[in-house]
């Protein structure tokens, strides 16, 4: 028996959020940008970055911001197995939002995909963040990965993997574009600012100076100088601190995604999502 159309108030939630994620997506395919992408005609991205191998973002398929028609599935994966394989990638799809594409993640579940952690997109009003910028907090900015801002990033956070290759291929092609910021040695962050919206990555504070503030101020700094209306970020659903930390600056959730790895992928080379990098 039919469940009848949806009341009026989802139907607009519905649209809204449409409209959002596919603002947001958009943003992030121009800020973090791959090597090869490849748009189809039905909203799915296809993304390859052969020299950072195994990264979420930088090679994952990237469905349509709406459900799948049950007809969609099986050649929807097929073409994302045939591009990875193509371009010498290891296979996954980054499924978001996940609210709208629940059967195609139960599909992939009983095909042998893993699902892993949930992300959450959070956003809130860029002004809102600038205005409580401290006026003393010197960040150096730079529109390219300099090997001082790359040092600091090593330090804020350690036991990251792929560094070199995040320079010479995702740090390259965003040169220009983004402003990479840094507090000596403390704090690093990007901000990429596209079409009234600011995306926020790589941010993160070394760890011997954590839990002092430095996170609120590298954020309400980032935005200091920005003319965006609305300001987003990725974090890991299960990292609270984190989540708490954008919660206190006004940040809340605007949708989750995840990343779903072909059985041949290996977990541990997904992507960071923490900032979005």
């Amino acid at each position: 028996m039919s469940a009848g159309p949806l009341p009026a108030v989802a139907r607009q939630d519905a649209v809204r959020l449409t409209a959002l994620a596919e603002r947001i997506e958009s943003h992030c395919v121009r800020a973090w940008p791959a090597e090869v992408v490849q748009r189809e005609p039905d909203g799915w991205i296809f993304r390859a970055t052969p020299g950072l191998p195994g990264r979420g973002r930088s090679n994952h398929a990237l469905t349509p911001v709406r459900p799948l028609h049950p007809s969609e599935i099986d050649p929807a994966i097929q073409r994302v197995t045939d591009f990875a394989a193509q371009h010498g990638v290891e296979c996954g799809i980054q499924v978001g939002p996940i609210d709208f594409h629940i059967p195609l993640l139960n599909e992939l579940d009983a095909r042998g995909w893993e699902v892993q952690q949930a992300v959450l997109v959070m956003t809130a009003q860029s002004a809102a963040l600038a205005a409580g910028a401290d006026p003393t907090f010197g960040l150096e900015i730079t529109d390219h990965a300099t090997p001082e801002w790359v040092a600091a990033w090593q330090l804020c956070e350690p036991g990251r993997s792929g560094v070199q290759a995040h320079v010479e291929t995702v740090f390259k092609l965003m040169a220009g574009n983004a402003r990479f910021a840094r507090l000596g040695q403390l704090a690093v962050g990007i901000i990429v600012e596209l079409d009234g919206l600011a995306g926020l990555y790589c941010l993160a504070v070394n760890p011997a100076h954590r839990r002092q503030g430095l996170g609120v101020k590298l954020v309400r700094g980032l935005l200091r100088d920005s003319a965006s209306e609305l300001t987003y970020l990725q974090v890991f659903s299960a990292n609270e601190a984190g989540v708490g930390l954008y919660n206190s600056l006004g940040f809340t959730e605007a949708y989750r995604y995840c990343h779903v790895l072909a059985p041949a992928a290996s977990p541990e080379t997904t992507e960071r999502a923490d900032g979005g990098c």
